[in-house]
């Protein structure tokens, strides 16, 4: 089995929560981040509602597995102070899937992107989805390695309770998010096949027991989603910087690079469009002593109005 790499723990930050269920082995499926956001609209004890598997048209099961997947895309968030018994649907997922919103049925790219992006980035909900783009450093696996990669790297935080029935379903239910089922449908369900599985980002081998991770161009992910996911970033890493190293953007934990699986001529690309796509507020310096991004403007750049501008402009 390859050696896997692994960080020393003692410098070691966990940007993730401490999630490995909730999903109830199911990948969220095309309809069900609508539902979600639709039924919680005035109804914030959704999901602890008798009649919640009327509303959202599917099994008990299923429910808690919306609610999971809501809250991992970051569709909808906890209510403080109630425990997790009510969530409100946040204002990135009604701008997106609320009827009239954005993409609702997610037949963009760019909204699939999005979603993989809230899902694997800094404060995740899924630990194995933020772990297995930022923290496992296979390129070609099989996924009892990566059980086994996991187990590990959760030794190390000092997270060695959850068990190995646990750490396979989790993984099995992230290689279901990124590459398609062969039972694709069910008479009278949605698809089977997670939206995501159509981003091409995790590949199965013709052995059918390997897979890896596809790098490099990502043809179907607009320059605003990857500004989007830079200036997050930015803000999470960087702060009130004014400069983002290019070497940053490439190879820190968290980075559009690792997430979006990104070679490093891709993110030229992207930065090169970077003054265009921000109305000059940002720009990309090339130079022989440096590789950076500068901020031009004195306001502060809000990701959210990339999507604006996106979304508004189709």
């Amino acid at each position: 089995m390859s050696a896997i790499q692994l960080l020393s723990s003692d410098r070691l930050p966990i940007p993730f929560q401490k999630s490995f269920a909730g999903h109830e082995t199911f990948a969220f499926r095309y309809s069900w981040l609508k539902k979600g956001v639709d039924n919680l609209i005035g109804k914030p004890d959704l999901f602890q509602r008798d009649d919640a598997i009327v509303l959202l048209g599917v099994g008990r099961n299923m429910v808690r597995s919306i609610r999971h997947w809501c809250l991992a895309t970051r569709m909808a968030f906890e209510e403080d102070k109630t425990r997790g018994r009510r969530l409100m649907p946040s204002d990135l997922g009604l701008r997106l899937l609320a009827e009239g919103g954005w993409d609702p049925y997610l037949e963009d790219d760019a909204t699939l992107w999005l979603l993989h992006w809230n899902l694997t980035s800094t404060d995740a909900r899924a630990a194995t989805w933020y772990w297995a783009f930022n923290r496992f450093y296979e390129y070609a696996f099989t996924r009892a390695a990566m059980v086994e990669a996991l187990t590990r790297h959760l030794q190390m935080l000092g997270w060695g309770d959850a068990s190995d029935s646990t750490l396979k379903r989790d993984v099995d239910c992230f290689v279901h998010t990124y590459v398609q089922r062969k039972d694709v449908s069910v008479a009278g369900e949605d698809p089977i096949g997670c939206p995501l599985t159509t981003l091409g980002l995790l590949l199965q081998e013709p052995d059918g027991d390997r897979l890896r991770f596809r790098v490099g161009p990502k043809h179907s992910l607009p320059t605003a989603i990857f500004a989007y996911a830079l200036i997050e970033f930015w803000k999470t890493t960087a702060g009130d910087r004014d400069t983002l190293e290019v070497r940053e953007v490439m190879t820190s934990e968290g980075s559009p690079a690792l997430t979006f699986k990104l070679d490093e001529d891709s993110v030229l690309c992207y930065l090169d469009q970077l003054q265009l796509v921000s109305d000059g507020a940002l720009r990309f310096v090339d130079t022989p002593l440096t590789r950076s991004i500068v901020k031009e403007s004195d306001s502060s750049l809000e990701p959210m109005k990339f999507l604006e501008a996106y979304y508004e402009r189709k």
